[in-house]
């Protein structure tokens, strides 16, 4: 399929660029977290266990993140099919990373809601960070999907806008 007959959404670029910044925002909470626990270590190690820290997934979820925005940004300007193929797989890395973030999250958070100690500020600041990650995961889930869709439907179609 010639690439002159690949028309995207200008609105791909939006939520590439949207990606990139979860991406960011994930970073920044990663590096948050790693502070709050090498800080308060003691505290965490005896009651609550930031499962989504110790995975490592705030991390790994600012790479593929930022590289699925830049690929979805990149596919938008220049549409060549091998560069769908890029974004769409990148996409789909996202989608399947953000499940995973969320199942873990949401593990997090119900583990932490069922205990019975008395709860810390640490505690309660881990906590609001994992919510923040469920949420923004949350987000990069819709706008992965979205992208993905958009980009599959373009690659099916060839002369029509998707």
């Amino acid at each position: 399929m010639p690439s002159s007959h690949i028309v995207l959404k200008e609105e791909i670029r939006m939520l590439g660029a949207a990606q990139i910044i979860i991406g960011l925002i994930h970073c920044a909470l990663g590096k948050i977290w790693i502070y709050l626990c090498l800080n308060q270590s003691a505290s965490f190690s005896a009651s609550y266990l930031p499962i989504a820290l110790i995975s490592g997934f705030p991390l790994l979820s600012f790479l593929i993140y930022v590289i699925s925005g830049s690929f979805a940004i990149a596919a938008e300007r220049k549409p060549s099919p091998r560069l769908l193929m890029y974004a769409l797989w990148m996409n789909f890395s996202s989608l399947g990373l953000s499940v995973i973030g969320l199942l873990l999250t949401a593990c997090e958070i119900t583990l932490f809601l069922l205990q019975d100690e008395i709860i810390q500020w640490p505690h309660k600041s881990g906590i609001m960070l994992s919510m923040y990650l469920w949420i923004f995961s949350t987000l990069e889930l819709v706008f992965a999907n979205t992208v993905t869709g958009w980009i599959k439907n373009a690659n099916n179609h060839g002369n029509n806008t998707m």
